[in-house]
C-alpha cells in the first residue's frame, strides 16, 4: 500500500507540474526606451550611464514603457558591449546576452544575434558638408546611417546617426528589435574625421533607443482548452486516488 501511495503521489506531482509549466509559459511583450552615452571605435561599441558616477555597461529606461515593461520607467538596465569579431555586421551570429533588467531579474534577458548593415552608399562620406547628404561609412561593415539635417551653413548642417539591432529573449518565447539614434551638432563629415588620418579613432556621444518586444507566433498564450484539460485531469486523478486508497 505504501508503494502504491508513493507512486500515486509522484504521478500527481508530475501532472501538476506539467500544468504549471504550461500555464507559466508567458512571453514578454511591449516597448521601452533607453538613453545613455555610446562610444564607438573601428571595431567596438561600448555604453555608459549618463548619471554620475557614469558606470559602464549601464543605461536608464525612459518614460512610456508598455506591456511587460510597465513600472520600469526610470530604472537601470545592464547593456553589454559589442565587438565586430564575435558580433559581425550583417551576419547572424550565436546569440549573446545584450540587455538585462537590473530591478526585475525575473524578466528574460534580451539576447542579440544580428546587427543590420547601414543602408546608404559611402559616396558622400567625405565630400563638403551639405543638407540632405547621407552616408554609411565603410560599407558593408558599418551599421550606421548618417544624415546631414537642416539648417544649412553657417549654422548647420547637423547630423543624426541611426542603427538597428535585433535578437530574441533568453527564454525563446519572444523576439525584439532596437532602433538607436545619436544626434550631433556638426556635420557627419566632422564626426567621421575621428577615424581618418590623425584622428582619435573614437567617437563618444549621447544616444537614445526604442525597443519593440513581440511574442513569437508559434508560442500561443495558454488558452481555455489547456486550463480545462489540466483541471479535468487533476479532478479525475483525485477521484481515482480516493478509490485506490479506499480499497487498500
Amino acid at each position: 500500500m505504501r508503494g502504491i501511495r508513493i507512486k500515486s503521489l509522484l504521478s500527481g506531482a508530475m501532472l501538476a507540474g506539467l500544468c504549471t509549466a504550461s500555464l507559466s509559459a508567458s512571453p514578454i511583450f511591449g516597448t521601452f526606451n533607453i538613453a545613455g552615452t555610446i562610444t564607438v571605435t573601428a571595431s567596438t561599441i561600448t555604453w555608459r550611464l549618463n548619471d554620475s558616477p557614469f558606470p559602464p555597461d549601464k543605461s536608464r529606461i525612459g518614460p512610456g514603457s508598455t506591456g511587460s515593461f510597465v513600472g520600469l520607467d526610470g530604472t537601470v538596465i545592464s547593456i553589454n558591449d559589442l565587438n565586430s569579431v564575435p558580433e559581425p555586421v550583417g551576419v547572424s551570429f550565436p546569440a549573446q546576452p545584450f540587455i538585462a533588467f537590473d530591478t526585475n531579474p525575473a524578466l528574460p534577458t534580451l539576447n542579440i544575434n544580428f546587427i543590420f548593415k547601414g543602408i546608404y552608399p559611402n559616396t558622400d562620406c567625405a565630400t563638403a558638408p551639405a543638407v540632405g547628404q547621407t552616408c554609411t561609412p565603410n560599407p558593408p561593415n558599418s551599421p550606421f546611417n548618417f544624415v546631414n539635417n537642416p539648417p544649412p551653413a553657417p549654422d548647420g548642417p547637423q547630423a543624426t546617426a541611426t542603427f538597428v539591432f535585433t535578437g530574441a529573449t533568453s527564454d525563446g518565447l519572444s523576439h525584439w528589435t532596437g532602433n538607436f539614434t545619436s544626434q550631433f551638432f556638426v556635420p557627419y563629415q566632422t564626426v567621421l574625421a575621428a577615424f581618418g588620418p590623425g584622428g582619435s579613432g573614437t567617437v563618444t556621444n549621447t544616444f537614445s533607443a526604442t525597443f519593440f518586444v513581440i511574442p513569437n507566433p508559434e508560442v500561443p498564450e495558454p488558452g481555455a482548452g489547456i486550463l480545462a484539460a489540466c483541471g479535468l485531469g487533476l479532478v479525475l486523478f483525485s477521484a481515482g486516488l480516493r478509490r485506490r486508497f479506499h480499497r487498500c
